[in-house]
């Protein structure tokens, strides 16, 4: 039985997690933006700076800049903050380039809550898969796991369902590209059988708990790209919860994907996917 919880966590401590940015100071807009965009209401700069882990003084200095560009609002009564005008008209344009990312919110958000388990949409970067967005299950996601965060395809279970829509020209090169190797024909040819064992599943799954402990995940692909470019879909949480339901979890996913996309059609005799970790 799929356990069902309507709280939604939306704080977590970003700090950490933006220190691997080239400039912190674009990524910690970025991060302001996300945090709108999941907590849907006006906020104060002091819950803002908490969510995000941002001092006080550069917090506050970060907001009013965004606020004189027209990228926030303030209201004067209230000390709050929400998105302007400009970021408005820049989603609206957004919207028009890209009509299926509301189909993906949707999607995303109603498996969230279907499920009660963290959902992640991944979108394919060359030879990483970058987060796009994250709907938080019962407990806070693992730190590695933030809109913006780029992870390897090799090694985890978002990039391993990646890797079930590929050509083996294509695995070649992402394998290639991982380890700055043009040697790794062997490591390609060794995911043969699991690729296909994967494949009959339908799903990617975790295989080591060493990555984040305590954390299981499954990933299944989407039959559809954003800017040409494959999506993914992941489900994880705690271990004893979530590999107990790994099956159901992927059934849930399945069908809803089914309802919103169209079938996911793969051919079994191609190359696929090696079960790993997220």
């Amino acid at each position: 039985m799929i356990i069902k919880d309507e709280r939604t966590p939306v704080n977590g401590e970003l700090s950490s997690s933006m220190l691997g940015f080239r400039v912190k100071s674009g990524a910690r807009v970025a991060a302001i933006l996300d945090f709108f965009q999941r907590l849907n209401r006006p906020a104060r700069a002091h819950e803002i700076g908490s969510a995000l882990g941002l001092a006080p003084s550069s917090g506050n200095d970060l907001l009013k800049t965004l606020v004189e560009v027209g990228y926030l609002d303030f209201d004067e009564a209230e000390k709050t903050y929400y998105p302007g005008l400009r970021a408005g008209l820049l989603g609206h344009w957004l919207a028009g380039l890209h009509p299926e990312l509301g189909q993906l919110a949707d999607f995303a958000q109603k498996l969230s809550h279907e499920s009660g388990e963290h959902v992640v949409l991944f979108a394919q970067r060359h030879h990483k898969i970058q987060v796009l967005s994250v709907r938080p299950g019962k407990t806070i996601p693992p730190s590695n796991i933030y809109e913006g965060a780029s992870l390897p395809v090799c090694g985890t279970a978002a990039g391993c369902a990646l890797l079930m829509l590929k050509s083996h020209i294509e695995i070649y090169d992402i394998v290639r590209r991982t380890f700055r190797s043009k040697s790794c024909s062997n490591a390609v040819i060794s995911l043969a059988d699991t690729v296909q064992d994967c494949k009959r599943r339908g799903y990617a799954s975790s295989v080591s708990k060493d990555i984040v402990p305590g954390n299981w995940a499954i990933a299944l692909p989407l039959p559809m790209k954003v800017n040409e470019n494959s999506v993914v879909v992941g489900l994880g949480g705690p271990i004893a919860r979530v590999k107990e339901h790994e099956r159901q979890l992927a059934d849930l996913a399945e069908g809803m994907i089914s309802n919103y996309f169209g079938n996911m059609t793969m051919s079994h005799s191609g190359p696929g996917l090696i079960s790993q970790h997220a």
